[in-house]
């Protein structure tokens, strides 16, 4: 008998969701059971919501067997009685619990105790460093409290007051939240008083590094670094991270084997005809002769609670030498598929960022799920927005095998509306919906997803795909971009929200993917380009071919630093607008094209988010007019003359007609010319400005951004706000 199994995760957007969905999706193809992948909520502290929230109120249309459920993600604000709430919405269904322990409900936990007091005792006994620092997640995390209290007991163990340990906590375990966390303790402490970090995540650590090697303080810029997970990237020369390994994998196998096990048992107890009403999740002992629990496992169990052992793993960045793994040609490629997925991702949103309607979303869809090998997905929309899943949907789109078609016209014809939500689809129930999707036969080795579209509590309806297990980080970051996207249309079509709230959303994404771009790029590919010109030179003078090789890396290397910098220059946080333009315009002067800055003497406060649109939009301009105009020269002028801010930028130019270029945007094409005069049109947008530009052939081009004196103010004061919570 085949079983339909639901993963309940947050979302597949970090390496150690997508690794538990890894080991679960390849246990699940071995026994021959449907794995669906639900990402939605976590459970808040208050239980009469818990019914409305995604995962429980999907589950009856989704018909599931049984349900895992990432309780160490999903579970950070709970003060209610978890399990009971949980077994009173699932009913009889059995249930397992990863990552946190409830009671009388199979759980699958990682012992990271004898693991940490492994780490602590290597950085003590084998580095003597005594002065320690946790940057480590959410305060209200189970996980988090766990590590941390094993952290203090251990060094008040000691009882030696030359050890000490501060605390810092973050809101999530991501990489902007520890390069965040370490920002603020830099700035407090601009002379090193530590000698070690600890961070709650190998994520967390790799937003720490970029730091303290980039833009901390110089005493900073050695400073040990341990992480926890043992992600890939940990394991890379970039990063060569000591760390603790979490079986993450074992541990979404381990899960899919015991609900399978329950299952099974649940099937002889019903044919024996035992009283179909007996809690079968209650029932723990499942420790029967089958194939599959004879499987090699890393875990051990006691009662309900299955135990998976961490390890600690020894690299560089304690201080250790040549601990790091042998670099493999798998690893040498994985920062360049990053950068791949990472591309493919931000044109997707780039694209759909601004589209007036579902039919504009049509070819940049298409093409996104044809890069990343997606040949099942179904676009399921709500009649409206709503806080809580509806009962009913639209069922928008169907794609198998890129082909698109209308699932409310008979026969096999292309659907020319596909996108469209007007009365051509009629509204059906969600449970005949998911029956018919479901129905479709897919590729055990790619399972199903259903990642819920919503923006805050606004929730909008569902997709529902089949992904690789290589590729579905990036898949839910498109899903983020095109959560936005509906957002937006249904603010157009039904003017229930404002505009400018649901792109800035998206703007800020693009943005904080550019950040990350340029400091992997930095970090990774420039150290690597540094290392080639370092050993070039050692025979450059002796040998005329190393000489040249030298010549081309040395060259290589400055130019990826500066595609770096200009992909987003971190500077731009410490320096106010002029300054970071004046350089802008310094850096970008070439013989060929001489570039001037004016500005005057008054000025005004501006928000974070309006200087760097200004800057984009000035970087943008810039950029058009030295690639394709040919001007000689080009004039950049920054003015706070109230009651407005102004900034043009003009160039000598061969200008162009404006009209020519704005069919062109229309065209299908994969980059339009125009797209970066939408961009700074859509950068002005959002800030409050105005966006004017004046070209005609062969009399160049000026472009000019207004902004009110109020809009920024307004926003300034808002930003320093959301800032002092």
């Amino acid at each position: 008998m085949s079983y339909r199994v639901g993963l309940i995760l947050k979302y597949l957007d970090e390496e150690y969701q997508a690794s538990i969905f890894r080991g679960a999706a390849k246990a699940a193809e071995e026994l021959g059971i449907e794995l669906i992948c639900i990402q939605g909520d976590v459970f808040d502290d208050s239980p009469l919501s818990v019914s409305q929230t995604s995962f429980v109120s999907a589950w009856p249309q989704l018909n599931l067997d049984g349900i895992i459920f990432l309780s160490a993600i999903l579970l950070n604000n709970c003060s209610f009685d978890v399990s009971k709430k949980i077994k009173e919405v699932f009913k009889n269904i059995p249930l397992v619990s990863v990552g946190t322990v409830l009671d009388e409900i199979p759980s699958v936990i990682c012992e990271a105790h004898k693991s940490i007091e492994d780490l602590l005792k290597h950085l003590i006994t084998d580095h003597d460093y005594k002065k320690f620092l946790y940057l480590g997640g959410p305060a209200n995390n189970e996980d988090n409290n766990k590590r941390q209290k094993i952290i203090s007991d251990y060094i008040k163990g000691l009882n030696d007051s030359s050890y000490s340990l501060e605390i810092k906590n973050g809101f999530l375990f991501s990489e902007s939240d520890g390069l965040r966390l370490i920002e603020e303790y830099c700035t407090e402490h601009p002379k090193k008083d530590i000698d070690a970090i600890i961070a709650g995540s190998d994520d967390m650590a790799s937003g720490i590094s970029k730091y303290i090697k980039s833009i901390a303080p110089e005493s900073w810029r050695d400073c040990p670094i341990t992480g926890f997970d043992d992600i890939p990237l940990a394991q890379t020369q970039q990063l060569s991270l000591t760390t603790i390994n979490q079986p993450t994998e074992e541990m979404g196998a381990k899960a899919i084997r015991i609900i399978n096990e329950i299952l099974l048992k649940k099937d002889v107890i019903l044919q024996s005809d035992t009283p179909s009403q007996t809690d079968i999740s209650s029932q723990p002992d499942i420790t029967s002769q089958s194939d599959i629990s004879s499987q090699p496992d890393i875990t051990s169990h006691t009662g309900n609670i299955f135990h998976a052992e961490s390890k600690l793993i020894i690299r560089n960045s304690c201080g250790c030498k040549g601990y790091h793994k042998t670099f493999t040609e798998e690893e040498t490629l994985n920062p360049l598929q990053r950068e791949q997925f990472m591309r493919d991702v931000t044109y997707f949103g780039q694209e759909i960022i601004c589209a007036p309607n579902f039919e504009q979303i049509k070819r940049p869809l298409k093409e996104f799920l044809t890069n990343a090998a997606c040949r099942d997905f179904s676009l399921i929309l709500f009649p409206e927005p709503s806080d809580h899943i509806c009962e009913n949907g639209i069922l928008t789109i169907q794609i198998n095998d890129f082909e698109i078609t209308n699932p409310h016209k008979v026969g096999n014809n292309t659907a020319q509306n596909a996108f469209d939500i007007n009365s051509t689809y009629k509204t059906q129930n969600l449970n005949d919906i998911f029956s018919s999707i479901l129905k479709r036969k897919i590729d055990p080795k790619t399972p199903r997803c259903i990642y819920q579209l919503r923006v805050g509590e606004r929730r909008l309806g569902f997709i529902v795909y089949t992904v690789n297990l290589n590729a579905p980080i990036n898949m839910s970051m498109a899903g983020m971009f095109l959560s936005q996207a509906v957002n937006r249309i249904y603010e157009f079509d039904q003017e229930t929200f404002k505009r400018r709230k649901a792109e800035e959303e998206v703007l800020k994404i693009s943005d904080l993917e550019r950040l990350r771009f340029s400091l992997d790029l930095h970090d990774d590919i420039c150290q690597r380009l540094a290392a080639i010109t370092m050993i070039c030179k050692k025979d450059s003078e002796k040998d005329e071919t190393m000489k040249t090789l030298f010549n081309m890396a040395n060259e290589t290397l400055s130019r990826t630093r500066q595609y770096a910098h200009d992909s987003f220059p971190v500077e731009l946080d410490f320096s106010d607008l002029s300054e970071a333009l004046e350089n802008l315009c310094s850096e970008m002067t070439t013989s060929d094209c001489t570039i001037t800055f004016e500005k005057s003497k008054d000025s005004f406060a501006i928000s974070s988010e309006q200087k760097i649109n200004l800057f984009r939009i000035a970087q943008e301009a810039l950029q058009n007019s030295a690639k394709h105009s040919k001007a000689k020269n080009i004039k950049v002028k920054l003015s706070f003359a109230k009651p407005e801010l102004s900034l043009t930028i003009e160039d000598d130019g061969t200008g162009f007609d404006i009209n020519e270029i704005t069919k062109e945007a229309n065209t299908q094409k994969r980059r339009p010319k125009g797209l970066g005069l939408h961009s700074m049109e859509y950068r002005t947008n959002q800030i409050g400005g105005i966006f004017t530009i004046d070209s005609k052939p062969h009399k160049g081009t000026s472009v000019k951004i207004t902004v009110p004196e109020d809009s920024a103010r307004n926003s300034f004061l808002f930003n320093t706000k959301q800032e002092e919570k």
